[in-house]
């Protein structure tokens, strides 16, 4: 509610836009954050010492290359998310010879829930389209319960499941031998007169 004599109410508006060579250093905070958080979800991602200067020329490369495009979402002239998308062939012995991939996607956590993931997914929607892609296609850490949800609200469903042996563990144990339970039906019984 907006009280007598109190200036105005600030509106929040979030651009959408393609991302230019000089946002490649705040999206790659960006996706520090993003890689952080999922180490907090599993050590299977932890990171190497110089992850950063390696995403860093991954991006460079990438946004260079006509497969790619890289969507940010601007507030105040700050970048509060990215979303990395990708032109990929698909395995020659489909009839969809290509598919559409969303690589990463950060939102900052303080401006979550607010629609900005839609709207970037949204403008890579128009591109994928505009490249004749069909499907896309896309990877979430099975303990990213919020990201998993937010993908199943745009209509994502699940199509392979991706599964992870760590070869220090390679043979597994023997798992212990488990008690089977078996229920017998008892018949019920008449009683005669």
């Amino acid at each position: 509610m907006h009280s007598p004599g109190a200036g105005p109410i600030a509106k929040i508006t979030i651009k959408i836009r393609d991302a230019t060579k000089d946002d490649l250093g705040a999206v790659t905070d960006l996706w520090e954050s993003l890689a952080r958080y999922h180490v907090t979800l599993s050590d299977r991602f932890t990171l190497a010492l110089d992850s950063r200067r390696k995403w860093r020329a991954y991006l460079a490369e990438k946004f260079s290359e006509i497969s790619t495009k890289l969507i940010v979402a601007e507030e105040d002239g700050e970048i509060i998310g990215f979303m990395l998308c990708l032109l990929s062939p698909n395995v020659p012995v489909y009839k969809e010879r290509k598919i559409g991939v969303v690589s990463d996607v950060y939102v900052r956590e303080d401006r979550r829930r607010k629609g900005v993931g839609k709207k970037m997914f949204d403008l890579a929607v128009k591109w994928f389209r505009r490249n004749k892609v069909r499907s896309v296609r896309l990877s979430v850490a099975a303990d990213n319960l919020e990201a998993r949800a937010a993908w199943r609200m745009l209509g994502f469903e699940p199509f392979l499941i991706d599964k992870r042996l760590d070869l220090n563990d390679y043979p597994p144990r023997r798992p212990a031998a488990k008690t089977r339970i078996v229920h017998v039906k008892r018949r019920r019984t008449t009683k005669r007169r």
